[in-house]
């Protein structure tokens, strides 16, 4: 038979174990959110650089459109060239962020499940104890 100070060692070793894993699990999933946060950023800073030549090329054109000569057509497409460019990287980067889970979702999945576990197991051992 075993002791009750066993059976307290037992259930320390296995809380310390479970929320070791639950830590590493977290650690993962807050590297990946890194990752994703990274990436947002350097297409954020692109849509920004766009958006800037958009700028520059649309100042240029009311500049060139005053002058008599047809140089402002090259200068119009390129408005338009950076212009579309930037709404399509903006799209993609509010799609990305908002279809993303968010951060230690998964985390939080599985210490719920444990906590539903573990309060399961104890109706379980309630219930045992009262028919005994």
């Amino acid at each position: 038979m075993a002791s009750p100070l066993d059976a307290v060692r037992r259930l320390s070793a296995a809380t310390v174990n479970l929320l070791l894993s639950r830590a590493e699990f977290a650690s993962l999933e807050l590297a990946q959110t890194r990752v994703q946060l990274i990436r947002w950023v350097a297409l954020a800073l692109f849509a920004m650089v766009l958006v800037l030549l958009a700028l520059i090329a649309g100042s240029a054109l009311v500049t060139v459109a005053l002058w008599p000569r047809y140089g402002w057509i090259t200068l119009a497409v390129l408005f338009a060239l950076y212009g579309v460019s930037a709404v399509l990287v903006f799209r993609k980067l509010t799609g990305e962020i908002s279809a993303a889970p968010p951060v230690l979702s998964a985390t939080l999945r599985e210490l719920s499940n444990d906590r539903d576990a573990l309060l399961a197991d104890k109706r379980v051992q309630a219930g045992d104890g009262g028919e005994v």
